[in-house]
């Protein structure tokens, strides 16, 4: 692959990284708000974009997989923490 390619390749999964990222903080920002569904929506298509940016990486040999890894872990964790203060009783 030429060097400019491979650049624009790091580059396209870094933003994609980022942008996951950053849909974390935008969705849970946004929990309690109208636009709440639409940001759902950006954080799972991103969740999806992450999460095929990392199986390229893996496909491809590069060292790009482990910082979308990561950002997989991030994001899911992300997703399922429940960061309210009030304290419920447990469903079971």
């Amino acid at each position: 692959m030429p060097p400019y390619t491979e650049t624009l390749a790091a580059g396209a999964i870094l933003v994609i990284q980022l942008a996951g990222a950053a849909s974390v903080i935008h969705t849970r920002l946004n929990e309690c708000s109208r636009t709440s569904g639409s940001a759902q929506k950006w954080f799972f298509i991103l969740l999806f974009a992450v999460g095929l940016a990392t199986m390229i990486g893996i496909h491809t040999g590069h060292s790009t997989w482990l910082p979308g890894a990561a950002t997989l872990g991030l994001m899911a964790i992300g997703a399922t923490v429940d960061l309210r203060t009030e304290r419920r009783s447990p469903a079971f």
